[in-house]
């Protein structure tokens, strides 16, 4: 049996998102409940979504859209944290963080067509030029560590993140390696996990189902772990139910994400717009 999702208990919400959307796609509503109830939230965008691009451009066009989008929510800038790492592809064998997670050499520079090195705005920079005043190689240990010392500097009583059966390799390596840090800092922090699902094993032609205001079951998550019945339901506000109109606040933050807004992908994210989200909690280490 499903659970309404009760925010009461959480204080500080750290939302660790593999691209921008992920964060309105999965959360806009959780975002804006929380800010509702004068909770923190703080939203940590792990890659620039700069895919396909041999400069920063796409990359800093893509931070400020997710800045602007959640503007709308009524979360402002300077609680939104880049992490400025690459985004190659969505298969395992593309994705960035797949191969950063896996790779034997640690200390291997993983270099995309954007950058080596991470990077955000020049009036907002990225996580690891503000703690080290040096931007950081692609390295599975930078990377690491700026988890680490994001768990331990945001001191966050909940996380949330994507899940390992999300099949965009992004999405899947992320949880893996929140997990990791989770497990590393454990003695100093010990915030509750959640997860949600962006890319199901159901496959994005068919999950969301179009047109409906709830979500179903996707295909193939019994299989990886997540019971359904034991999903946690958020309802939304009415501000953010209604589907696709103007005035609906997730609608209009997802809006504001224009460059993921292509003709071929408009269908599967406006989907998203529904009157509830999902969420699972992960009680292991």
């Amino acid at each position: 049996m499903e659970r309404e999702f009760s925010v009461s208990s959480i204080e500080h919400l750290l939302m660790i998102v593999p691209h921008q959307d992920d964060e309105i796609l999965m959360g806009a509503g959780l975002i804006y409940e929380l800010l509702q109830q004068q909770k923190k939230v703080t939203v940590v965008l792990a890659t620039n979504g700069d895919y396909g691009c041999s400069d920063y451009t796409k990359g800093r066009t893509r931070l400020k859209e997710s800045l602007n989008s959640l503007k709308v929510l009524g979360l402002p800038p300077e609680q939104v944290i880049f992490l400025g790492y690459a985004d190659t592809g969505m298969s395992r064998e593309e994705s960035f963080l797949t191969a950063l997670y896996h790779a034997v050499d640690p200390d291997q520079v993983y270099a995309s067509g954007a950058s080596a090195v991470t990077y955000g705005l020049g009036e907002k920079p990225e996580f690891h030029f503000e703690n080290c005043r040096e931007h950081g190689f692609y390295t599975r240990n930078t990377f690491l560590w700026d988890l680490k010392r994001l768990l331990v500097q945001e001191c966050p009583d909940c996380v949330l993140t994507t899940h390992s059966l999300d099949m965009h390799g992004d999405h899947e390596a992320l949880f893996y390696f929140v997990r990791e840090a989770l497990k590393k800092v454990e003695k100093t922090v010990r915030p509750r996990l959640l997860v949600g699902m962006v890319h199901s094993p159901e496959g994005d032609e068919r999950w969301p189902l179009r047109g409906t205001p709830v979500f179903t079951c996707p295909e193939g998550i019994e299989e990886g772990g997540l019971k359904w019945e034991e999903r946690l339901v958020l309802p939304l506000r009415e501000s953010l139910r209604g589907g696709l109109r103007d005035g609906n606040l997730k609608y209009e933050a997802l809006k504001k994400h224009e460059t993921a807004l292509e003709p071929n992908a408009v269908d599967y994210l406006m989907a998203f717009i529904k009157d509830e989200e999902l969420f699972w909690e992960i009680r292991e280490p």
